[in-house]
Parts: C-alpha cells; sequence; structure tokens
C-alpha cells in the first residue's frame, strides 16, 4: 500500500493546527500598539501640564518686560535712580546667540529673537532633557529659548525600522511637514499664533529627516486679563520610542521563542505520531498477503493511548486470521479423513449386496451406487492430496535440477496422457538450474496444466514457457541470464474474474456448475504451496487480447554471471 501523500497525513494538520500559534506574536502585536498609544497619551498630558506650569509661572510675574499689544498705553517710566544701566540690545543678542541651548534655531531666527534674561533664566531651570521651550510675545518675537531636541544616540537600521513601526502603532495624526528647522521654526510659530488667540493646543509633527517624533503643546502667557505672550513645549519622542522599543524587542523575541518551541514540540509529535501510524500500516500489510492469507504477525505495543490500543487489536485480529486460516487449509484433510470409514462401510455393504440374487432392476441401483462411492473416494483422495503433500514437503531434500529439462520430461508424459490435446513447449538453450524438490514441481505441473487442459478451447494449443528472468528493485526485467527461472502456461478460453484474490486458496473454484464434478477447488491451491515453499510465488492473469489465461510460477534459479 502506498504511503498517504504529505498534504493529507497527519503531519499536514499538524502543521497547519500549529500556524495557530502565531496568534502569540499577534497578540504580542497588539499589546505593543496600546502600549505605544497609551505612552503617547501620556507624553501629551505632561507636556500639556508642563506647559502650562511654565506659562503659569510667567503669567502676572513682575520685572518681566513682555511686549504689550500697541492698543495699550506704554508703561510708566521707572524713576531714574532706579533705572537700569544702560546696556547694548544686538550685543546682549549675540551673547544670548552664542549661549542658545539650540543654536540652529536661534540663528534662523535673525533679528526676531530678542531674549530676555528673566524670561530665560525661569525656562532654564524646569527645562527637561529632550526638551524645548519657547516664549513668543505678541509681535512674534522669541523672547525664551530654553533646551534642545536631540537622539541620544545615533540608531542603527533596526531600530529606525523599529521606531518607524512604533510611530506606525501609536493613533492619531502626525503632521509630516517639520523636517528641517526652518520648516520646525515656522511651526512653532504658527502654533504660537494661535495661543495668542487664547486656543491652548496640541500637534504632533516629525523633525530630522523623520527621524524623530516631536510633540509641541502651545498655552498662552497672561497679564492681568491680556495674552502677552505665549509658551510652546516641544518634547521628542525619544523616552517613549525607547521604551517602546525595548517592549517590541521584548515581545518579538518572546515570541519567536514561544513560536519556535511549540512549533518544534508539535512538529516532533506529529512526526512521531505519522511514525507509529506508519509502522502500524507496514506491519499491517506484512502480516497478510495479497490473497488474505496471515503471512505474519503485528507485535503489539505497550503504549497506554489509542494507537496503543489500535496496535494490540490489529495483532489479535491478525492471530484469530491465522488460527482460521490454518483451520481452513486442514479442514480437507480432516473431512477426508473422517469421510473414509462410512464411504468403507457403504463399499462393503454394497459388495455383500452383490453376492446376493440380484434382478436386473437391482443391478443397476446398484451399479449407480458404485459409481458415486467410486466418485466419493475420488474426492476424499485429492482433499488429502493438500495433507499429504505439506506432510511430504516437511522432510523433503532439495535437489540441484534443471528446470527446463525436468518440464520437458513432464510435457512429454502430457502429450501421451491427453492425446487430443495439443502442446507447445519452449525452453532456453542454457540449463536453467534450480535447487527444487522434483516430485513436488512435477506435482504443481500437474495441477496447472491439468486445470488448462479443462479450461482450453478446443483444438487450441497450450503454450507451455520456460525462462529465465531478473529481479532488479522490486521489478522484473528480461536480461537473457538472471536469478528467477518463470514457468508460465497460456491457454485460450474463458477469462479470469476481475476479482483474483482468492483463486489459489483452499476449496475455490471459478468453474462453471457444470463443471464442477469432481473438483474441490484444491489444484491451484496446491500449486500455490509448491510455489511458496520453493521460496516462489504463483499468479493468475487474463491474456493481453482477452482470450485466454496465462499461469505463471516464479522460484529462484542460480545466477549466471554475464560476460562481454
Amino acid at each position: 500500500m502506498n504511503s498517504v501523500p504529505f498534504r493529507y497525513s497527519v503531519r499536514a494538520k499538524f502543521v497547519g493546527a500549529s500556524l495557530l500559534l502565531l496568534l502569540i506574536p499577534l497578540s504580542g502585536f497588539v499589546f505593543v500598539r496600546e502600549l505605544a498609544s497609551y505612552l503617547r497619551l501620556g507624553q501629551e498630558q505632561v507636556t500639556v501640564a508642563t506647559a502650562k506650569l511654565v506659562a503659569a509661572s510667567l503669567s502676572d510675574r513682575p520685572g518681566l518686560q513682555l511686549r504689550r499689544r500697541v492698543t495699550e498705553s506704554p508703561p510708566a517710566p521707572v524713576a531714574e535712580a532706579e533705572a537700569p544701566p544702560a546696556t547694548d540690545p544686538e550685543r546682549d543678542r549675540v551673547l544670548a546667540l552664542f549661549g542658545a541651548s539650540d543654536a540652529s534655531i536661534a540663528a534662523s531666527l535673525g533679528a526676531r529673537y530678542a531674549p530676555d534674561a528673566a524670561v530665560e533664566r525661569i525656562l532654564n531651570q524646569g527645562v527637561a532633557r529632550d526638551a524645548r521651550v519657547w516664549v513668543v510675545d505678541l509681535a512674534g518675537n522669541v523672547r525664551g529659548l530654553a533646551g534642545a531636541l536631540y537622539e541620544q544616540q545615533t540608531p542603527g537600521e533596526y531600530e529606525k525600522a523599529l521606531a518607524g513601526a512604533m510611530r506606525w502603532l501609536a493613533t492619531g495624526k502626525v503632521n509630516l511637514v517639520a523636517n528641517d528647522v526652518i520648516d520646525s521654526r515656522d511651526a512653532v510659530l504658527m502654533q504660537s499664533e494661535r495661543a495668542l488667540l487664547g486656543q491652548p493646543n496640541i500637534e504632533w509633527r516629525m523633525q530630522r529627516g523623520g527621524g524623530i517624533g516631536v510633540l509641541s503643546a502651545a498655552e498662552p502667557v497672561w497679564q492681568g486679563d491680556a495674552i502677552v505672550a505665549s509658551v510652546i513645549v516641544e518634547q521628542s519622542d525619544n523616552s517613549q520610542r525607547a521604551l517602546a522599543n525595548r517592549a517590541a524587542q521584548s515581545v518579538i523575541m518572546v515570541s519567536v521563542l514561544v513560536f519556535a518551541a511549540a512549533f518544534s514540540v508539535l512538529l516532533w509529535f506529529a512526526f512521531g505520531l505519522s511514525r507509529r501510524l506508519t509502522k502500524l500500516q507496514q506491519d499491517a500489510n506484512a502480516a497478510v498477503d495479497g490473497q488474505g492469507r496471515a503471512v505474519g504477525a503485528i507485535l503489539g505495543t505497550n503504549d497506554t493511548d489509542e494507537i496503543g490500543s489500535l496496535s494490540r487489536t490489529l495483532a489479535a485480529m491478525v492471530a484469530r486470521q491465522a488460527s482460521y486460516n490454518q483451520y481452513l487449509e486442514k479442514l480437507a484433510g480432516r473431512l477426508s479423513h473422517e469421510l473414509r470409514t462410512p464411504v468403507a462401510v457403504v463399499r462393503s455393504s454394497l459388495d455383500n449386496l452383490r453376492v446376493g440374487n440380484l434382478n436386473d432392476g437391482d443391478r443397476k441401483y446398484l451399479a449407480r451406487a458404485d459409481e458415486g462411492v467410486a466418485r466419493l473416494s475420488a474426492l476424499i483422495s485429492r482433499m488429502s492430496e493438500a495433507t499429504q503433500l505439506e506432510q511430504m514437503l516437511q522432510g523433503a531434500e532439495m535437489v540441484r535440477l534443471d528446470f527446463g529439462a525436468m518440464v520437458d520430461g513432464c510435457v512429454c508424459g502430457y502429450r501421451l496422457a491427453f492425446p487430443t490435446q495439443v502442446f507447445t513447449f519452449e525452453r532456453p538453450a542454457q540449463a536453467i538450474w534450480v535447487m527444487a524438490v522434483p516430485d513436488a514441481i512435477a506435482q504443481m505441473l500437474d495441477k496447472l496444466v491439468q486445470n488448462a487442459v479443462d479450461f482450453a478451447t478446443h483444438e487450441t494449443p497450450i503454450v507451455i514457457r520456460v525462462s529465465r528472468e531478473a529481479k532488479a528493485n522490486g521489478k522484473m526485467r528480461d536480461l537473457g541470464k538472471s536469478d528467477i527461472a518463470v514457468l508460465s502456461l497460456a491457454n485460450t478460453g474463458p477469462a479470469l474474474p476481475t476479482d483474483t484474490s482468492t483463486l489459489f486458496e483452499s476449496m475455490i473454484s471459478v468453474r462453471a456448475a457444470s463443471q464442477k464434478d469432481g473438483h474441490l477447488g484444491l489444484g491451484l491451491y496446491i500449486a500455490r504451496l509448491v510455489a511458496e515453499f520453493h521460496g516462489g510465488t504463483i499468479s493468475a492473469s487474463n491474456l493481453a487480447d482477452g482470450s485466454g489465461v496465462v499461469m505463471s510460477v516464479e522460484v529462484p534459479a542460480e545466477s549466471i554471471a554475464v560476460t562481454g
């Protein structure tokens, strides 16, 4: 029996079921996505709180010289004694420019960068790492700038891809226009305009070529009931990204390890299960031959699972089948032994009747009884042939003989025994030496010839052929010289039925009802016993043109080396 294709096997089904383990990294993906969303929300809340805290620190604070609206009256002049010492505004701006935390942003502002020392002192007290704080007055001038956005380390390709995935996992929209210093400056100033109108706002954007995500929150600064400036707090997503990256790495690593371990265990279990089932299938095939006879045994395992129970059940079933086959094979011998005594009683009774005074009618009935007893005695003899043959083979010794010459001699005898039947015999010129029991081979040939004569069409020849063939990789191929002796008998006549699995069984016959007189279906069974005793096989098939049947017997022969 051919093995099951992989796509239909238990292994394939286990592999398919194992793919459900991919739900593990999927669940990790959902977890990291939710984590990124919570980190994003937390960073927004912290940044807004920072912006409100800075705005509150600057609101209504005395001493801050933030520019007021043009429509408002200028502040009262300070007394001459209290006037601060004269300073050079351009010199102060240049010094502030060189001392700015983010010189590139400060330089891009140009004259709009007019820092106030008091404002920047307040900003520098509470600026967070990787954060930047702006203070923009009503005229659009930057009065305070502290902190800078930067990466803690240069990321590799893997970190960049993972960071991009984390930003993609986060929910919400991201403004992708601020990719350089000028765009970042303009975005902050536009955001400050909304805060100066009394609209606190928050937005996400990308900074430095898409490498860093930036969150900015804007809050107004109040002096009394008037807005005099706005505070914009920018913070990069370095911390959020680092935490999300570590979480993603942990989830990916654990998911891969769990998936690999679980998949390996399931795959090992599937192949182990498939291996046990395949071995059980092979043992079952080897235990029963093509004719359904138990020729071996299945060794049941001690495993406590369902497969172990199945193997023990099959082992018991094959053992029962073997016992039943033995009973059937010995049935003919037992019947012949049991029937001999009553047949002898009937025969002796008929002999006693024959010596008496009988009229013509009685003699007629006595003759019919004699014919019936003779026919019954012939059947009993045939029934005992199989048993006698088995007993003979048990103590027989094989001899080396020329298989073709022996068959040739038997064919000469058949021409005399069946004068009306034409026999054609073919054999190779070289001898085919086999180790065999001559009497058993002759008996096998007798049964096959008798079967062919019974079924052959009138005035058609029976073709008997002896040849040598080779067996390579389990298939026969003609080499001229080889290690298998083949005997075939072909005759024209009725074709064999489609199912020939029981043709060589005991007490089986495919003859018509009118042809079964005196036949018990033991001829081909005896031929099979002889072939198997010599380590060979026997088979039957219809001729290619459907005109008849060919019986083939294969037995081992001595190999002849091919030279030249």
